[in-house]
C-alpha cells in the first residue's frame, strides 16, 4: 500500500531525527558507554526506537517548544517507553536493568534531536531562536552528574545546524508543491459549539468564463471526482499543518453528496491514524436510505459521521437512530424540546448549526 502525504512526512523525519541523533551523540556522551563503541552501533539502536516513537508521538509534543528544558523533561517519558517497546520487540529487557545510564543517554540524545526537529519546523519553527536555546540546554544537560556534554564544541554544532537547515529547507519545498493560486480549501465555520469547520474546494481557470456555459457545465461535472482528490489532498496538508505547529487541530466537515457517493472510494485517504480524529463526514439526514452503500463504506473504514437534519418542524420521538451526532438549528430544538430527554437518553447528540449570514 503506497504511503499518504502525512505518512511520507513522519517517515522523513524519522531520517532527520536519526541524522540529529549521530551528531549529538559526539556532543553529548558517556566516560564509559558500554551500550555501542561508535556511531554504527548507535544506529542499530536508534534508528528503530527513533521510528516507533515518530509513529506514535511525534505529533503530540509541541506544547513546550519555547523551554527546550520543558521540553526535554516532557518528552523523554514518551522516548522512554519507546526504548522499553523497542527492548521488548527485540528481547532485549535486560538492557533496561543493566545499561541504566546508556539508556538515560539515549533518551537524551534522542528527546534532543526531537526538540531541535519540533522547533524548528517549516511552519511556525524559529531557526535561530532555537540554535540560542540548544546552547542553553547543553549547559543545563552539563550540569547532571551522569553525561559528558562537549558545549563548546563548534565543528559539531555547526554541523548538527548545518544539517538543521538543509532539512528544513526540503520541508518547504514539500510543502510548497501543494500550493497554487488558483485553487484552495475554504474552511467555513459550520458549528462554534464545538467548533466543526465545513470543508469547501473553490478553484478558478483562468478565461474559462469566454467560453460556452452550457458546455463548460458538462466539463466541470466531468471533473468533479478529481476535484474532490484535489480538495483531499489539500485538506490533508492543512491537518498535517496543523499537527505540527503548536495550536489545536480543527474538525473537519466532508459533505456526502451525489459526487462522493458515486466515487466514495476517494475517502480511503483519511484512513489513517494521523487523520481519522479530524475528519467528520457530514450525512444529510433525508438522504440516508440513497446512502446506505456508502455509509457502510464509511464505516467500515472507521471515519466518523455525523448527520443534519435541516427541518425545523415538530417530528416523531424515534425520528433518529440510537447514538448519533446531528447538526440542527436552534428552531428545531425549541420545537421539539418535549423530546429532548429521550433522545438524550438515546444517545442523541445534537450540535447547533450557526446561522447563515
Amino acid at each position: 500500500m503506497s504511503l499518504s502525504v502525512i505518512d511520507k512526512y513522519v517517515e522523513k523525519k524519522k531520517k532527520d531525527i536519526l541524522e540529529y541523533s549521530k551528531i549529538l551523540e559526539s556532543l553529548i556522551t558517556l566516560e564509559d558507554n558500554k551500550m555501542w563503541n561508535n556511531k554504527t552501533e548507535f544506529s542499530v539502536y536508534s534508528k528503530e526506537i527513533i521510528s516507533l516513537y515518530a509513529d506514535t508521538y511525534y505529533f503530540l509534543n509541541n506544547v513546550n517548544r519555547d523551554n527546550p528544558i520543558e521540553y526535554l523533561n516532557d518528552n523523554i517519558n514518551n522516548v522512554l517507553k519507546s526504548i522499553i517497546e523497542y527492548c521488548k520487540k527485540t528481547s532485549k529487557e535486560s538492557m533496561l536493568r543493566e545499561l541504566k545510564n546508556e539508556t538515560f543517554l539515549l533518551s537524551v540524545i534522542i528527546s534532543t534531536a526531537c526538540y531541535l526537529d519540533i522547533a524548528t519546523n517549516v511552519i511556525d519553527g524559529n531557526f535561530v531562536d532555537t540554535k540560542s536555546k540548544f546552547k542553553y540546554l547543553l549547559t543545563y544537560l552539563k550540569k547532571t552528574k551522569i553525561l559528558k556534554v562537549y558545549a563548546q564544541d563548534r565543528v559539531r554544532i555547526n554541523d548538527l545546524f548545518n544539517a538543521i537547515k538543509k532539512n528544513t529547507k526540503e520541508d518547504g519545498k514539500f510543502f510548497e508543491y501543494y500550493k497554487g493560486d488558483t485553487y484552495s480549501n475554504e474552511f467555513i465555520k459550520y458549528t462554534n459549539k464545538p467548533v466543526y469547520y465545513l470543508v469547501n474546494f473553490k478553484y478558478t481557470v483562468p478565461g474559462l468564463e469566454e467560453f460556452d456555459e452550457s458546455l463548460v457545465k458538462k466539463v466541470k461535472e466531468s471533473y468533479n471526482a478529481k476535484l474532490l482528490s484535489m480538495s483531499y489532498d489539500l485538506l490533508i496538508i492543512y491537518i498535517l499543518e496543523e499537527l505540527i505547529s503548536n495550536k489545536d487541530v480543527a474538525i473537519h466537515l466532508i459533505v456526502l453528496d451525489k459526487v462522493l457517493n458515486k466515487k466514495i472510494t476517494l475517502l480511503k485517504v483519511f484512513d489513517n491514524k494521523y487523520l481519522k480524529d479530524y475528519i467528520k463526514v457530514l450525512i444529510p439526514h433525508e438522504h440516508i436510505a440513497d446512502y446506505l452503500d456508502a455509509i457502510n463504506y464509511i464505516e467500515k473504514l472507521g471515519l466518523n459521521i455525523i448527520y443534519e437534519y435541516s427541518g425545523t418542524d415538530n417530528v416523531k420521538e424515534n425520528k433518529f437512530e440510537r447514538d448519533c451526532e446531528i447538526i440542527v438549528t436552534d428552531e428545531f430544538l425549541n420545537n421539539n424540546a418535549e423530546n429532548e430527554y429521550s433522545w438524550k437518553q438515546s444517545g442523541v447528540k445534537f450540535v447547533i448549526k450557526n446561522k447563515e449570514d
